[in-house]
């Protein structure tokens, strides 16, 4: 893609922006709020400008991936609600999850939502992955960052999902 002439709606992240622009085919993001494993001041966006970026990103044919990727507490399960349900009227393209319970709400309340499994979930082993493919309807998964390439290698060959991996130098 790598348009630097492409027009940006005002309030679009920058981030977002830039990203596309240089032709990547998908991006992810958090909300401004505890929903995500990067809530850093300046990092994330609020809801417009959540809703501005995937629309610039559908338009440029980019997808956009929602970090929904934190355990709630105890009595504060609405934030999670909440961004999980903004996801879907916006369309974006898959939510990041960690928590069973988010994981859940998210299959039960959107079936059609494409849920993607986070590492913060640490699935390590084929069982746990079936587990959370089969009761939630988990397509890719992240996997842990302490695997060896022989174990992803093993991993992948008995998962009904994508997996996801970082890579370190």
């Amino acid at each position: 893609m790598n348009r630097p002439d492409l027009v940006c709606p005002a309030g679009t992240p920058a981030a977002l922006r830039d990203a596309v622009v240089a032709g990547a085919d998908s991006v992810y993001c958090g909300l401004q709020n505890a929903t995500n494993a990067r809530d850093f001041p300046g990092l994330n966006f609020s809801s417009s400008e959540l809703e501005r970026g995937v629309g610039f990103a559908h338009d440029h044919g980019s997808k956009v991936l929602l970090a929904v990727n934190t355990f709630p507490p105890a009595g504060k399960f609405d934030v999670w609600k909440e961004a999980i349900d903004l996801g879907v009227k916006i369309g974006v393209d898959a939510f990041i999850v960690a928590d069973m319970g988010v994981a859940e709400y998210a299959a039960q309340t959107h079936p059609r939502a494409r849920l993607h499994l986070s590492v913060q979930a640490a699935a390590a082993n084929p069982d746990s992955i079936r587990y959370y493919c089969q009761e939630f309807g988990i397509k890719r998964v992240v996997l842990p960052r302490i695997l060896t390439v022989q174990e992803v290698r093993e991993l992948a060959a008995g998962v009904p999902c994508e997996i996801e991996t970082f890579i370190f130098g």
